[in-house]
């Protein structure tokens, strides 16, 4: 799962204006790219850690506007929504998960 956007950069490789730019989770918190242009097909991932990299993503770093934030927001929700079911799954083992009654569920709950 990739990190959250945080804004959009013209790939110097292949100019795709589509490049979105992470923050790494490490101990330096660099910015990297990520091109995956449906246009061009893209270059990958790209983590230019070097002073000279993180100045030249942060000055031409465009910030998102109100769609792209709107999409971004949606695309973290969804990825947290899996990724909670995923570790309630594996927490509990997925057979306890499906919310069906149990076999003993009957002989516990109240009538209805």
């Amino acid at each position: 799962m990739a990190k959250e956007v945080l804004g959009h950069i013209t790939c110097p490789h292949c100019q795709s204006d589509e490049a979105t730019v992470h923050q790494a989770a490490g101990r330096n918190k660099a910015y990297y790219y990520r091109c995956y242009s449906d246009k061009t097909g893209g270059c990958g991932t790209i983590q230019i850690s070097l002073a000279a990299g993180q100045k030249f993503i942060k000055d031409n770093m465009r910030p998102l506007n109100g769609i792209e934030l709107k999409q971004a927001v949606e695309v973290a929700a969804n990825d947290a929504a899996v990724n909670q079911e995923k570790a309630a799954k594996k927490a509990v083992g997925a057979e306890n998960t499906d919310n069906s009654p149990s076999f003993f569920s009957k002989f516990f709950e109240d009538e209805k």
